[in-house]
């Protein structure tokens, strides 16, 4: 059969010709809107053909009358003028959709697509958008046989859900629905683009796969999507801080805490005109969270620094020190010029003033820190300690805000410092000057536990228990170890009171930390025999950016310094949470402790004040977060509407596989080569020792284990995450911000990694 362009034949049959002149492995058709011009064609009598309507109301952009008209498939060349009469007629098939859809009745005109039949092997349906509302998310749907079997649920279906911002995609089979090879899903990914490029929509494509072979059947807009104004939800360097699964407390804690950080700091900055005000529905979403995971509410990010001076210059900076890989920006109406202008002068203001103001902020920490402390200690009573919460919230709501000053203030001058050497030296030596330059932190808080650790161990050798650290598992066990040897007690007393809550996954509420469970701590005290890495010298590089690199070096050790303060913050509401739930465990409301952390804040904090039992409540957060722990974790999700979960019963993850060479952000300088170990999640027994650590991200908590290893590779971090601020004064080299890479390889894989130049080679695959 010969393909015409053809003209009003209907928006189908138009798009079949344009797919067709672009390119796309279309069936050969043809177009016919009487009997009599079929005939005139003389059709292979003995060949079979499908019969589809392309009407004139039929995939617009605002309608898709999908199903409203006849489709026939395995039409023998015999019978189809009959079919293609029935096809015709059925335009007023369509009379009460039209009715219910608001549009006029009888003004239906239909064209017969008479079309190759493709005896498919399977066949399907792919939406490049999520119908649901997930905008970067494509759905395919495939089963046996042909489409119609699909489309009219008689067979068995295979979901695929694939994440376009990180070329991760999970699946939910039905029965012994067809698995595709990860080929051909791949091929079905770059027809959809290409066909998405071709017509500018999200759309919905009908195909069919016969030996191998692709067929594109028809495609049509999606027309229930309201893309006008898209909900972008980016992890980048928040899941450092929150990586994997976060349970209700932390969560809405979190949300909380940084409405009020970002309220109080649009209120500093614009000294109070009532911007904050008129902005307060994003600034109680700059955080979210979808599938138990958070995330940044990035276009409220874009919203705030829009308020900056020079903000078209700062966002560029702001997106590299976070890591945010897609660089396109959205925000809401601009700021007023008088708005523009009393944040410039505090911008200035704090430019110079930041260094003390932050130092006051550690003081006025530990002074909040110790009186809300004493109050929590002197009682059990809910009601009280829920008072507690509302004073520490109250002391830190005003001044909570200078830590988020001091991360633009390193931002800005990390950025600056960076773009200063690349000039002068080009990009890779500008990237390695960087690093030495921000390095040179003596003194800074994320090293002070390893130091005193070092010094916990030598006393454990001096008194001969060394060994005995081996067989510790239980709290009792170590308490009794302590005792018996009270000079190593009175130095792990001291450490646990000074960095109990430095652990991995300090800043979630459920986080078992050393001062719930001081035994955890044998492990870190046993692995502390390296000495840090002697930092280089600045070199010589200019006084503009000797300038630039003391100002970036004090920023990110205040940094450091305020993340410490902020987790014990989080420590203090964590040991509300548990004094609250050991209240209303007596009282028979949840059934063990720890249950708390299945609550929102709201919901515990009422409890205070009510008799609610909770334990239903808790075993159904249960069985949903365990659903959340099936799906993967992706750096973006694009949302038309409102952010929603998803649940999904049988669940498969996987990533694309790529080369054998990798490349991120180089962070920490140096060529380390080793077998791989993958750290999900840190738990009791992992030994890094010589390895080169594969992770997803990492937090503080991670330095002892960095420690040992040869070099660091994760998929998130920046420049100035705490990844590479660790790894630097460490002196261990490091790569971040590599996506998708932790599921690409396997444990065992030999690799070698740069740290200067970003480059990560698989040597040996295990």
């Amino acid at each position: 059969m010969i393909t015409e362009n053809y003209k009003n034949t209907g928006a189908k049959a138009q798009r079949l010709t344009d797919m067709k002149n672009s390119g796309i492995n279309v069936p050969d058709f043809v177009c016919v809107n009487s009997v009599s011009e079929l005939k005139a064609l003389n059709m292979d009598k003995n060949d079979i053909y499908s019969v589809r309507s392309s009407a004139s109301c039929e995939d617009g952009e605002n309608r898709s009358f999908a199903g409203q008209f006849d489709t026939y498939l395995y039409v023998s060349g015999g019978e189809l003028e009959k079919y293609v009469e029935k096809c015709l007629s059925s335009a007023g098939s369509s009379d009460d959709y039209m009715e219910s859809m608001g549009e006029n009745k009888g003004n239906v005109r239909i064209t017969a697509i008479v079309q190759a039949m493709i005896d498919a092997d399977i066949s399907g349906v792919i939406f490049t958008a999520n119908p649901q509302g997930i905008l970067n998310e494509t759905v395919i749907a495939v089963g046996k046989g042909a489409g119609c079997a699909v489309a009219d649920d008689r067979t068995e279906v295979t979901h695929y859900y694939y994440n376009l911002s990180d070329d991760i995609y999970c699946f939910e089979q039905q029965g012994d629905s067809p698995i595709i090879p990860e080929i051909l899903l791949k091929e079905l990914i770059g027809i959809s683009k290409k066909i998405c490029s071709i017509f500018g929509e999200y759309q919905d494509i009908e195909f069919a796969v016969k030996d191998g072979i692709i067929w594109i059947l028809q495609s049509r807009p999606i027309t229930s999507l309201n893309v006008k104004k898209p909900v972008i939800l980016d992890s980048s360097n928040i899941s450092e801080s929150y990586p994997n699964i976060s349970l209700p407390l932390t969560v809405s804690f979190v949300k909380e805490v940084y409405y009020q950080v970002f309220r109080s700091c649009v209120r500093r900055e614009t000294r109070n005109d009532g911007t904050a005000e008129r902005m307060d529905e994003s600034l109680r979403l700059m955080v979210d969270s979808v599938n138990g995971r958070v995330y940044y509410r990035i276009s409220n990010w874009y919203d705030v620094i829009m308020l900056l001076p020079f903000s078209k210059k700062i966002i560029p900076v702001w997106q590299e020190m976070l890591g945010v890989g897609d660089k396109a920006v959205s925000h809401g109406d601009k700021p007023k010029f008088g708005t523009k202008l009393r944040v410039a002068l505090s911008f200035v203001e704090y430019l110079f003033t930041n260094r003390r103001k932050m130092k006051w902020l550690g003081g006025y920490f530990s002074e909040v820190y110790n009186e809300c402390s004493a109050a929590i200690n002197s009682t059990s009573d809910p009601k009280q300690l829920a008072a507690v919460y509302r004073q520490l919230c109250d002391a830190l709501a005003g001044e909570w805000d200078l830590t988020l000053i001091n991360d633009m203030y390193t931002f800005i001058f990390t950025g600056l410092l960076k773009k200063s050497l690349t000039v002068r030296y080009g990009a890779d030596e500008g990237k390695r000057l960087t690093n030495i330059c921000v390095s040179r932190n003596s003194g800074i808080e994320s090293m002070k536990p390893v130091e005193m650790l070092r010094d916990i161990r030598r006393c454990f050798a001096e008194s001969g228990a060394l060994d005995r650290l081996e067989n510790i598992s239980t709290d009792e066990e170590f308490q009794r170890l302590l005792e018996e040897f009270p000079d190593c007690g009175e130095n792990v007393n001291e450490y646990i009171s000074l960095y109990g809550d430095r652990c991995p996954e300090e800043l979630k509420l459920e986080t078992m930390t050393y001062r719930l469970a001081p035994h955890l701590l044998c492990g870190n005290i046993l692995s502390a025999v390296e000495k840090s890495a002697e930092n280089e010298d600045i070199p010589h590089i200019g006084l503009v950016s000797r300038f630039f690199a003391k100002r970036a070096a004090d920023g990110i050790k205040l940094r450091e310094s305020s993340r410490l303060s902020r987790g014990r913050i989080f420590a203090l509401v964590r040991e509300i949470a548990l004094k609250i739930a050991d209240e209303l465990c007596r009282q028979g409301r949840l059934t063990e402790r720890r249950d708390v952390f299945r609550l929102t804040l709201e919901e515990m904090l009422g409890c205070a004040e009510n008799a609610d039992d909770m334990r239903e409540t808790v075993e159904l957060r249960k069985e949903q977060w365990q659903d959340y722990g099936r799906l993967p974790l992706y750096s973006r999700l694009v949302f038309a509407e409102k952010p929603f979960d998803k649940r999904l019963g049988r669940v498969d993850m996987r990533t694309m596989q790529t080369s054998r060479q990798f490349c991120g952000i180089p962070c920490s300088d140096g060529i380390a080569e080793g077998e791989i170990i993958k750290i999900d999640r840190l738990t009791d027994g992992i030994d890094t020792e010589g390895k080169i650590i594969m992770a997803r991200m990492t937090d503080p908590g991670w330095v002892f284990h960095i420690t040992r290893a040869k070099g660091i590779v994760s998929e998130r971090g920046s420049l100035l995450s705490h990844t590479a601020i660790i790894s630097r004064e460490l002196g261990k080299p490091a790569v971040v911000g590599v996506r998708g890479l932790f599921d690409r390889l396997k444990d065992g894989d030999r690799v070698r990694i740069n740290g200067a130049t970003g480059e990560i080679i698989l040597l040996l695959p295990n």
